[in-house]
């Protein structure tokens, strides 16, 4: 059972792996995305401070219905899923084909529902870069190239999710 955290009012900092002056194995990434510690990971000292708040499970609920959960695709949601699951990258390329154009459509607006959920998770949870006030719009998403982008919101979500959500020891 998840327990989301009971304030938001607290808020912490962290930097992106994609950032130029963070330089980390890919161990020490998968060990930071987990844990939030920097132990061990070299940062200089241009690197860009990001600093979020957790979100409440009202914020996250707020969140996604701003990305549009009441008109997801369920069918899509349930063939991601299936797809998702798939290990072998040429098998999932089969089970792709397979699929109807109606089917292929239901995916790919549920794949746009989760993008848009991302999104609206950092719009959310965003407070500041370097010390200064951020939007997301005029920030994050306009970063360059796509894959940074993508990769950025994908740890911001990535690092809130992790403090928005309690253990059940708590925090």
């Amino acid at each position: 059972m998840l327990n989301f955290s009971t304030t938001t009012k607290t808020h912490f900092n962290i930097v992106l792996s994609c950032d130029t002056s963070v330089n980390m194995t890919e161990d020490q990434k998968n060990k930071y995305l987990e844990t939030g510690s920097l132990e061990g990971i070299e940062v200089s000292n241009d690197v860009s401070w990001i600093t979020l708040r957790p979100l409440s499970l009202q914020d996250r609920e707020q969140a996604e219905i701003k990305a549009g959960s009441f008109k997801k695709s369920e069918l899509g949601r349930m063939l991601w899923s299936e797809y998702h699951d798939i290990k072998n990258l040429k098998d999932r390329a089969y089970y792709h084909d397979k699929l109807s154009e109606f089917e292929r459509e239901a995916i790919a607006k549920y794949d746009q529902y989760l993008n848009e959920c991302y999104k609206e998770l950092v719009k959310a949870s965003l407070v500041s870069i370097n010390d200064k006030p951020a939007l997301f719009e005029e920030t994050i998403n306009i970063l360059s190239p796509e894959s940074s982008r993508v990769s950025a919101i994908t740890e911001i979500v990535i690092h809130v999710t992790r403090e928005s959500t309690l253990n059940n020891l708590g925090k």
